[in-house]
């Protein structure tokens, strides 16, 4: 079996190419880069013995590929999925990397619930560096609120702790303090992807495939956390 390190550069890879297909410079070769999807998913499931929770919420969409609407779907529960895995490998060794996992988690899940909600000027903003990301929140949970998210301040509220942990560490703290933020980041931004599913459900945005997938894998998942030294 291929050690975790490979699995996830590859993973990184084929997500960040995928990323690129999607919204920059589409490929030629769609069907390499979505056989490299399906392959480094698998790969992840074993590692982590997700019982097919990862590769049942990724290979339906790579065999039957639509950039609309499944493209996006796609790339939101790979970044979920490979940035939760990453954060849990890395939390006792390297842990300011694995807040910094969470925190780019949970970006990623705001940007796509304001392209969900139709306000990716919003996104544009945050981007632009017109706003930073508790402006970027705090607008989003009020576009959510407007269009029925019940919970969108509950949202707003869990992804910016994830960013602050990363975005306010302090170098100088002991090892033990920055494991328990490390696990404190990992642990919120697991609770924000469900907050996430909630608030697409309500903006009938939600896809089955691979959404209900997600929950279950980010389960397997926290099971590790406790799993290796």
């Amino acid at each position: 079996m291929a050690t975790f390190s490979t699995i996830d550069r590859r993973l990184a890879d084929a997500v960040q190419g995928l990323h690129d297909h999607l919204w920059h410079a589409p490929r030629k070769d769609e069907t390499v880069l979505l056989r490299r999807i399906e392959q480094s998913a698998v790969a992840l499931d074993r590692y982590v013995r997700g019982r097919g929770a990862i590769s049942s919420g990724v290979r339906p969409l790579t065999r039957r590929f639509q950039k609309v609407p499944g493209g996006a779907d796609l790339f939101e529960f790979l970044t979920v999925v490979s940035s939760l895995a990453g954060a849990i490998e890395t939390h006792r060794r390297k842990p300011k990397e694995a807040a910094h996992r969470c925190s780019r988690a949970v970006v990623s899940l705001s940007i796509h619930l304001a392209s969900a909600a139709d306000r990716f000027d919003l996104v544009e903003a945050f981007e632009g560096g017109t706003s930073d990301f508790l402006g970027f929140t705090s607008a989003l949970a009020d576009v959510l609120e407007q269009k029925g998210v019940v919970r969108a301040g509950e949202f707003k509220r869990v992804a910016n702790s994830v960013y602050d942990i990363h975005a306010l560490w302090d170098d100088r703290g002991s090892k033990d303090g920055h494991q328990v933020a490390a696990v404190a980041a990992i642990g919120s931004m697991a609770y924000a992807a469900t907050l996430f599913l909630a608030a697409l459900r309500e903006l009938g945005r939600y896809q089955e495939v691979p959404y209900g997938r997600l929950v279950p894998a980010m389960r397997r998942l926290l099971d590790r956390l406790g799993a290796h030294p």
